[in-house]
């Protein structure tokens, strides 16, 4: 059993791709975590907009969104979905925390990849201060913790630290199980940890629903290898 000191945070898309979108909601809502923020697949289905996803997966989540999310999905889970914030600010145990899908330049969108130049990665944690502003300006926050690209990664860029969990439902980094992780900010730890479950038997429900063979081809690829084909 975790500590009762323990606190539960999910960074975005629980929609799209697998084969029970609705089940996945309300097992967030389940587990009444401390914060919740919206990804880039959330909002897409909130707002009946693009998701705006790599051009390697777009297609996918197109299809996905219309033949599962929308079919699945309740009028009240969306609505949920549409409270959702995209971004967040916290403060525990003295250490300052920007929480997003993607990245504080822009938190639903962009891939802060950690194989990017450091450079680059560092272009990411400036954000505008308002809606109003021109300009961007360096995150004020020790840890910044994002998802989107669904490889588990831990940075430190001048000082800030950049965590990501991964992804519990579709891993990117060639690792097929589970990804999640547990930040302990008494001991400033970050760690990931990795689970299998039965990937055949989430490919069997993804069969059960009656997808096209051409997605559904790529969506147990992606699940077997934890790679995008």
């Amino acid at each position: 059993m975790p500590p009762a000191t323990t606190r539960y945070g999910c960074w975005g898309d629980m929609v799209d791709y697998g084969p029970e979108p609705h089940i996945v909601v309300d097992s967030v809502r389940g587990l009444k975590p401390e914060l919740v923020v919206a990804g880039n697949h959330d909002y897409a289905v909130a707002y009946n907009t693009d998701c705006k996803c790599g051009e390697e997966t777009h297609d996918l989540s197109v299809y996905t969104r219309e033949n599962i999310s929308y079919k699945l999905l309740t009028r009240e889970q969306i609505r949920w979905l549409r409270s959702l914030e995209v971004k967040s600010r916290r403060e525990y145990s003295s250490r300052r925390i920007y929480i997003a899908h993607a990245s504080p330049r822009d938190p639903l969108y962009s891939y802060l990849k950690p194989d990017l130049p450091l450079e680059k990665i560092e272009e990411m944690l400036y954000e505008k201060p308002s809606r109003f502003s021109i300009e961007y300006k360096r995150v004020e926050a020790d840890l910044v913790v994002v998802g989107h690209t669904h490889i588990p990664t831990a940075l430190s860029i001048r000082g800030t630290a950049v965590y990501n969990p991964g992804s519990v439902g579709q891993p990117r980094d060639g690792d097929p199980r589970a990804s999640y992780a547990i930040l302990d900010l008494d001991r400033g730890e970050f760690t990931v940890h990795r689970v299998r479950y039965d990937v055949e038997k989430v490919a069997g429900k993804l069969r059960a629903l009656g997808l096209e063979e051409r997605f559904l081809s790529r969506l147990e690829y992606i699940l077997r290898s934890g790679r995008v084909c």
